[in-house]
């Protein structure tokens, strides 16, 4: 047993089989950052498609039932307190708040982030 210990160390394959573990272990994480990485474009794009869903259902719940109120609102906080969603729908929103003599709620911050 120690005459294989001492010819592989010898012969320089201990050094071959660590650079082999090294990159196995360089190349996983290469390739666990991708995966990671294509996971967070997804997750946004998931954002982004809830966001757009519900910008759709506030607009046509302000144009077409506007005396829905309940549910206005509670679309309305999702979309502008928890996705941040800022578009033209702010103006809509702020228009319909006045018009209905709503006040404006806390989470309603009426305007674009910085």
């Amino acid at each position: 047993m120690e005459n294989i210990i001492l010819s592989i160390i010898g012969s320089g394959a201990l050094s071959a089989i660590i650079a082999g573990v090294f990159n196995l272990i360089v190349n996983r994480k290469g390739r666990l950052k991708k995966i990671e990485d294509r996971l967070d474009q997804i997750d946004k794009k998931l954002q982004q498609s809830e966001k757009d869903e519900l910008r759709t259902q506030l607009l046509l719940l302000l144009s077409d039932y506007p005396h829905e109120t309940a549910e206005i609102l509670k679309i309305a906080e999702h979309y502008f307190a928890d996705l941040e969603g800022n578009w033209y729908c702010t103006s809509l929103f702020n228009k319909w708040l006045e018009t209905n003599k709503i006040a404006k709620p806390e989470w309603f911050k009426g305007g674009k982030k910085e």
